[in-house]
């Protein structure tokens, strides 16, 4: 894959600018960061806070020749190169909770945003929605999330350059990726869950509570219930109890 590495100055939103990209018919690769993002989005339809060039909003265009089933890994397989990438910049640990957030001391400094289209058996493509908090400080974000949220800057003392930090993300996941093509996705099982932040933790998703065994091969949560129930768990949220 070859990475086409776009910046704008403003966009509403770089996963809408990259998605009609794709329906254009723009080749795997092309990656858009915007230094101002007006109207981000998270997951769940969530707004996701981005200062004007205080934090990292880019999307990335993928083809992978996957089945949809492994396609849907590449969230994850996003967030562990999401992580390598802050830790360049130097964040000393950063952690991955389920799915595909990523933590610094139990504290969200990134998220990924996967989208595709299917037709079929068929994956036409991924987008990967991007988001780090680079340069934020506690008062850029509401008052309700200042206590679950971090940044670079504020873990580090160090700004960092926002382009210079989307760079670091693309060359490791061109890296992944590459190993994505040759492999397939099942190796990122073994990667995520050596950075996952609530191995053997319970946790509690909509009201079924359990502790958290694994990822089986396909990334679902495998939550053992206290009846000795085990659950497969394939898309959602998983909060510590």
């Amino acid at each position: 894959m070859e990475i086409r590495f776009k910046v704008i100055d403003e966009a509403a939103s770089t996963q809408d600018l990259v998605r009609d990209a794709a329906v254009r018919g723009e080749p795997e690769g092309l990656a858009i960061m915007a230094v101002r993002q007006t109207s981000g989005r998270g997951r769940y339809g969530r707004s996701w806070i981005s200062p004007p060039e205080r934090n990292l909003a880019l999307s990335l265009l993928l083809r992978p020749k996957l089945g949809p089933a492994d396609a849907a890994m590449l969230g994850m397989i996003a967030s562990i190169a999401v992580a390598q990438a802050v830790e360049e910049h130097g964040i000393a640990q950063a952690q991955l909770k389920w799915p595909n957030d990523v933590t610094v001391t139990g504290k969200k400094i990134a998220g990924i945003l996967p989208e595709a289209r299917v037709t079929g058996a068929v994956v036409d493509y991924v987008i990967l929605g991007i988001g780090i908090n680079v340069n934020a400080v506690l008062t850029d974000f509401p008052p309700e999330l200042r206590e679950l949220v971090t940044s670079i800057v504020l873990e580090t003392g160090r700004e960092s350059h926002l382009e210079i930090v989307a760079q670091s993300v693309l060359g490791q996941m061109e890296r992944i990726y590459g190993r994505v093509i040759r492999e397939g996705v099942r190796f990122a099982v073994d990667l995520w869950q050596a950075r996952w932040a609530h191995r053997g933790a319970v946790l509690q998703r909509n009201g079924l509570a359990g502790r958290a065994e694994g990822l089986d091969v396909d990334g679902a949560l495998l939550l053992r219930a206290q009846d000795g129930t085990l659950h497969r768990i394939h898309a959602g949220e998983a909060h510590p109890v």
